[in-house]
């Protein structure tokens, strides 16, 4: 699976908390290897290879990897020719920053299919660059580079990095773009929270949500804040999570479970929710219930954006069309007080029939439709079509904004003549 432009760190360190049992603190090098390498300038630094293990994580170049004999090389193959420790492997592609958050994709890998095959394509290293505390680069045969090193170390310091420089370097290039491309093309984009989740339900741990940001804690508390009787759906990493006494009201009606979310800055709140694209039926769940509604996610300019607004009132909108026993009827109207609803026989749209129905009744047909029915009513009374201005309206508008003919007017300045066209 692909999983792309999620939070890198948020995710691994997520997927290493399940998997992980011992040394967790190793991935605090990981993480720290990510936001040194987003700000690198060389594309190689944007592709690695990162592997969970029951003790210990590891975060490595993927160029090194398939130089032969390297130590990256020699890390990677380590676990699958050596020990029987179950691995978790992925591609990392880093994309992007914004703000402090790493952002980038994520591609699954079968470890052991990965090993065996990097190994029929690795390069053979011919020469190391080795670089010192004084900035001082040295490039040294393979074979014997760190004796040679020991000698430079008085003048220039201690090493700081290390590059193995292959046999043939065009070559290296090819493969790693070859094996690239099929990773990405073959893997089925997918949730990165569902992805985790199923690895908690397979190693029986309770998942850990990720964090939510100050960020979107001071967006979501405005949005509260001006609606305080509606459930809140609240955009986040390809989900609407809805949060505390509304999250426990949400649960049973969505038939999700019931989590704790740490937030940043300290902290921990109830949250449940749903899939992005899985709004238009979730929030027709939640609306049914007699819920006010609000699903809303951040606009072009960062800010909050209203994707519906949904009333508990309103669930019977009016202009509704639905099937009623076999007939397509319309909601003309909804008199709450004596429960009671008119509307319209559209069958034959040439002889409409209207007629009355118990609103309790209406309301169950209401239930079993499709939920862009409803979608459809309120886009027309929330966006109703503007009228046209009439004639006689538009010639009194003229007649107020028209020049005054027996104002004097303004001279015209005339421009030189010149051999070029004006525009």
């Amino acid at each position: 699976m692909k999983f792309e432009n999620i939070n890198l760190v948020d995710a691994l360190r997520r997927i290493m908390d399940i998997h992980t049992q011992n040394y967790k603190e190793d991935f605090e090098l990981d993480a720290g290897l990510l936001h040194s390498l987003a700000g690198s300038q060389s594309p190689e630094d944007k592709h690695l290879l990162w592997m969970s293990r029951p003790n210990g994580t590891y975060l490595l170049p993927e160029r090194e990897v398939y130089v032969k004999d390297s130590y990256e090389n020699k890390v990677w193959e380590f676990y699958h020719e050596q020990t029987r420790d179950p691995i978790l492997a992925y591609a990392v592609e880093i994309k992007g920053v914004e703000g402090d958050t790493i952002r980038g994709n994520l591609i699954e890998l079968d470890y052991a299919a990965h090993v065996e095959r990097m190994q029929k394509l690795t390069v053979p290293v011919e020469t190391v660059a080795v670089t010192f505390k004084d900035d001082a680069t040295f490039y040294l045969p393979f074979r014997s580079y760190r004796r040679g090193a020991i000698p430079l170390k008085e003048k220039h310091g201690e090493v700081v990095s290390v590059s193995y420089l292959p046999e043939n370097a065009v070559e290296l290039d090819m493969i790693l773009r070859r094996e690239r491309f099929k990773t990405s093309f073959h893997a089925k984009t997918g949730s990165i929270e569902d992805h985790i989740h199923k690895l908690a339900v397979q190693h029986g741990v309770t998942e850990k949500l990720g964090i939510l940001p100050l960020e979107a804690q001071t967006a979501y508390n405005a949005v509260k804040e001006a609606h305080p009787e509606a459930i809140v759906c609240f955009a986040q990493n390809g989900y609407f999570e809805i949060y505390g006494e509304d999250a426990k009201k949400a649960a049973p009606a969505l038939g999700s479970k019931l989590l704790m979310k740490e937030l940043e800055g300290g902290g921990q709140v109830a949250v449940t929710g749903f899939r992005e694209d899985q709004w238009v039926a979730k929030a027709k769940a939640l609306w049914g219930q007699g819920n006010d509604v609000l699903v809303t996610q951040p606009g072009e300019d960062g800010r909050q954006e209203t994707v519906k607004h949904l009333l508990a009132e309103d669930y019977i909108p009016v202009g509704m069309v639905m099937e009623m026993d076999g007939k397509t009827v319309r909601v003309d109207k909804v008199d709450f007080p004596n429960e009671e609803v008119s509307l319209t026989d559209i069958t034959d749209r040439k002889n409409p029939v209207p007629f009355h129905e118990r609103l309790s009744i209406v309301r169950s047909y209401v239930e079993d439709a499709p939920a862009e029915s409803l979608w459809k009513a309120m886009d027309r009374r929330e966006h109703p079509s503007q009228k046209k201005t009439s004639v006689l309206a538009k010639l009194k508008e003229h007649a107020q904004t028209a020049p005054d003919k027996g104002a004097k007017k303004p001279e015209q300045t005339k421009k030189p003549k010149s051999k070029e066209m004006e525009m």
